[in-house]
């Protein structure tokens, strides 16, 4: 329930809220937080007035503020936004009772426009929208514009001066299959054909993988399934194929394409080509633009490159920043391209060699065979990537909203506004979402609704590239957002399917998230679950007394570096399909150029309900996080999690830990410390917030000033083994993977490198790593303590 201070009230009848602009500062519109401080916020002014003065109001706030809190905050939701006459009015009273103002959640249910978010995707996805393109820079203005129509506080844009991957326009990428002689057999589109009028655009850019190296590789085709480290592994260790020089073909799922590309050049391949089997992207007889599933021409685009700019690893792309030579990245050496599952038959149909096992095969109509080589020895492959790198432009847009008590907390918003090409789901959705959204709070605004706390609205460039946009604001501010944030809520994009909720989160947001899916209804007023809350615990896949969330956040979108780097408790959240229905890898036209709005009002969300509903949901949230007297965030569910991970280890690896005498022994120490602190704490929460007088004021902030930084309390300044860039020791994406954390992932990459690898020598690193993470859980309980010394 939102909450309103004692002093909001003596602000409205006594003083005149005067936020600061930059244009009242002087400062620099780029540099989001400059003036962002309690001291010089501002936010409660009186011309004229003296010390003296003040000195009177503040003890008089004292003295009211007790009543204040213990009246004014135990007044449910109901009551708040009723105009029912209360008991002991008269009847004159009532008659001359001014009618109370809607709660704020009500005015965020009811204000959402189902039709303004119709309008602002179809203006998003008029044209192509990648970053450092002319599309992408258009619709930085016309959200910078339509933000700052909004009426909210401050609208600023933060440019970064990154290198950027591109395709050769007039050169294209393309494979061949190639006669012995050079002849031409086969040649992959160098564009999607257009399928409508809606995907028929002279900007659309030619199939590529951004930081896919230029060059060619030409000679014999392996097939690696999805080509993961056990694929990998398989092929070289139990059928002792040599990978050495040769062109790989995987299918696009289960990892992170730069991962497939990692592997692949690992293991000393020229050149891979990825594709999407029909098998995790068509389950459908008809195709776009008959239906959303993957038509044989469509391809999915995508990044094989890491996060923030290649440039300034670990610092901000500003101007006076030091860039590494481009020479000197270390990044991707071998081209890589994707290609249609129409395409990559006539490739795969020619392949000699071993029939692939069952689960390798898709649902192609060929028989899968891994090669090496054609079954006609004359036939070779030929990979060639023209890709060109270069430094461009990369522009989010950041919005503000000042808190009217707590100005130097952040609540903040994120979804990216840049795509491969029309983004209709991903991004723009989304993006779509967070305007409306904006334009909601800033009429609240203007009707004198503000929250206690700043909330924060960001669109990030360049997030496709490698969440570039987030990363180097994330860098730049780190040492503000470390102090001060309170949250970071991600919607990347908002439906992919109209069936149930999907989220990712830190554990400490799990009961804020189940809190607000209680307030938003439920979009499909067909069911008789009335709620969005009993509706996602109805089509969730599992049988728990609560829907279930994921703690795996990865680096799949920008709220990876909020989480695992400056330690901010994020989410992740979106609609998505019914699984048990398809089993597919992601909605099927992902990152291809029939990613339309045609596509999104007939298949994915006709009626724009679930849209609307997820712009209800993420404000609404926003609303309470930004307004609770004490954060809903409960400590004890990272205790749980955390012991149950340790179970998880000692299932898998105990008996080899104990043969190598790891003290796991400590580790379990640590945790049942931590849960033992977690409850004390949580239980004296519990006895605070039953009391009410002047000094809970500066107790809930010393309360709150605890769960904000207790997720900071899991990052090591060190970083993982090899790996400086993810500092979060409880939740990081394996380096086998980018797209999924593992829980402890320094212990479990660690383990995997030894017993996939052999390498015997990294045990001393495993027991560092035991070692670390039993430091971090224990100075974690510490954190909660009254006196942590």
């Amino acid at each position: 329930m939102p909450i309103t201070s004692c002093l909001s009230r003596l602000r409205d009848s006594t003083f005149t809220y005067q936020p600061l602009r930059s244009e009242d500062t002087g400062q620099d519109e780029s540099r989001p937080f400059s003036n962002m401080t309690i001291d010089n916020e501002g936010v409660y002014k009186k011309a004229g007035w003296g010390r003296s003065q003040y000195a009177v109001v503040f003890v008089c706030s004292l003295l009211f503020m007790g009543v204040g809190i213990g009246i004014g905050y135990a007044v449910g939701r109901n009551n708040s936004n009723s105009n029912i006459p209360q008991a002991g009015d008269t009847a004159q009273e009532t008659a001359t009772k001014p009618p109370r103002s809607p709660h704020p959640i009500d005015t965020i249910l009811s204000s959402i426009n189902k039709d303004n978010i119709k309008q602002n995707l179809w203006k998003y996805t008029s044209r192509p929208r990648m970053s450092g393109t002319p599309g992408g820079y258009e619709l930085v203005q016309i959200l910078q514009e339509a933000w700052r129509s909004s009426g909210i506080d401050e609208v600023r844009v933060t440019p970064y001066d990154v290198l950027m991957s591109y395709p050769n326009r007039t050169n294209p990428n393309r494979v061949q299959l190639l006669t012995s002689s050079g002849q031409l057999i086969f040649q992959s589109a160098l564009f999607e054909p257009a399928l409508d009028s809606l995907s028929n655009n002279s900007e659309i850019i030619p199939p590529f993988n951004a930081y896919a190296a230029a060059g060619i590789s030409e000679g014999d085709l392996v097939y690696v399934n999805y080509g993961r480290i056990e694929d990998f592994l398989y092929l070289t260790q139990n059928m002792s194929i040599d990978l050495k020089g040769k062109t790989l073909i995987a299918r696009y799922g289960k990892i992170f394409r730069g991962d497939k590309v990692k592997n692949a050049q690992r293991f000393n391949a020229s050149g891979i080509i990825m594709y999407t089997d029909p098998s995790d992207f068509n389950r459908g007889n008809s195709t776009y633009p008959d239906s959303w599933w993957m038509p044989p021409s469509g391809l999915q685009r995508g990044t094989v490159g890491g996060d923030g700019d290649p440039l300034t690893p670990l610092y901000p792309a500003t101007d006076y920043a030091y860039r590494v030579k481009e020479s000197d990245v270390s990044g991707i050496k071998i081209p890589a391209q994707p290609i249609s599952y129409g395409d990559a038959q006539h490739f795969l149909s020619e392949m000699g060699g071993e029939e692939a096992p069952l689960e390798w095969r898709g649902a192609l109509p060929i028989t899968y065979r891994i090669g090496p080589g054609f079954r006609n020895s004359s036939l070779k492959i030929r990979l060639e990537v023209n890709n060109f790198e270069e430094k461009r432009t990369v522009e989010n847009v950041i919005g503000y909203i000042k808190g009217k008590t707590e100005p130097d907390r952040y609540i903040l918003l994120g979804n990216h506004h840049d795509a491969w090409v029309f983004g209709a789901i991903d991004p723009l959705s989304g993006t779509a979402v967070l305007t409306e959204l904006i334009r909601v709070f800033g009429e609240m605004l203007k009707s004198g609704t503000r929250p206690d706390r700043t909330i924060v609205f960001c669109a990030w460039g360049a997030e496709e590239h490698g969440l570039i946009g987030s990363t180097e604001w994330v860098e730049e501010y780190m040492k503000v957002l470390y102090e001060r944030a309170v949250a970071y809520l991600n919607v990347d994009y908002a439906v992919d399917y109209n069936y149930v909720l999907f989220a990712g989160t830190s554990p400490l947001l799990q009961d804020s998230l189940y809190q607000a899916t209680k307030l938003v209804p439920n979009p499909d007023t067909s069911s008789s679950d009335k709620t969005l809350y009993d509706a996602w615990k109805t089509r969730d896949n599992s049988n728990d007394l609560e829907p279930s969330v994921y703690y795996s956040l990865g680096s799949g979108s920008d709220m990876a570096t909020f989480y695992q780097r400056a330690g901010v408790p994020s989410i992740d959240m979106w609609f998505t399909y019914d699984e048990n229905k398809w089993d597919i890898l992601s909605y099927p036209v992902y990152h291809s150029a029939y990613e339309t709005v045609y596509l999104y009002e007939n298949f994915i969300d006709p009626g724009y309900s679930y849209t609307a509903t997820m712009a209800k949901l993420w404000g609404v949230l926003a609303w309470n996080i930004a307004n609770e007297k004490v954060l809903k965030f409960d400590v004890r569910r990272y205790a749980t999690a955390i012991n149950k991970f340790i179970g998880n280890l000692k299932t898998e690896f105990g008996a080899k830990w104990t043969k190598q005498n790891v003290n796991i022994g400590a580790l379990e120490s640590a945790a049942q410390n931590l849960t033992t602190e977690a409850e004390n704490f949580h239980q004296k929460v519990q006895s605070l917030q039953a009391t009410s007088s002047a000094a809970n004021v500066l107790q809930n902030r010393m309360i709150n000033d605890k769960l904000i930084q207790f997720e900071r309390a899991f990052i090591d300044c060190e970083g993982l083994p090899g790996r400086p860039m993810y500092k979060h020791v409880m939740f990081a994406p394996s380096v086998y993977d980018s797209y999924s954390d593992n829980s402890f992932p320094g212990i479990v990459d660690t383990m995997n490198e030894i017993e996939n690898q052999n390498a015997t020598a990294k045990w001393e690193v495993l027991k560092q790593q035991v070692s670390i993470a039993t430091f971090i859980i224990q100075s974690a309980a510490n954190t909660l303590k009254e006196v942590g010394l």
